[in-house]
C-alpha cells in the first residue's frame, strides 16, 4: 500500500499550530486536519509504503507510530482526501 493523499479540487491552508484546513471543492466540505494528520497528508504522495511514510511522519512527529499513521490515513480516508487504489491494487 502506497497512500496518495487527493490534490485536485483541494485547498490547503497551513494553521500556525500545525494543523491544515483543508476545503475539498469536490464535496464542497472543509475538513481541519490535526498535527499528525497534517504530517500524514504532505507525505502521502504514492512513493512511501506504510512503513516508510510511518518512519519519514516520526522524523517530524515523534509520537508518529504504525497504529497512529494508519488511523490518519483512515481519517484522511473517510474524509475523501485519500486517493483510490487502482483496481487490483
Amino acid at each position: 500500500m502506497t497512500p496518495t493523499a487527493r490534490r485536485d479540487q483541494v485547498r490547503v491552508l497551513e494553521l500556525p499550530d500545525g494543523r491544515l484546513a483543508v476545503y475539498d471543492e469536490r464535496a464542497e466540505q472543509g475538513h481541519v486536519l490535526s498535527p499528525l494528520c497534517a504530517v500524514v497528508y504532505r507525505l502521502a504522495d504514492g512513493t512511501l509504503p506504510l512503513a516508510g511514510l510511518t518512519a519519514a511522519a516520526a522524523r517530524v512527529r515523534p509520537e508518529a507510530d504504525t497504529a497512529s499513521v494508519e488511523l490518519a490515513l483512515a481519517a484522511l480516508d473517510a474524509a475523501g482526501l485519500v486517493e483510490a487504489p487502482p483496481d487490483g491494487a
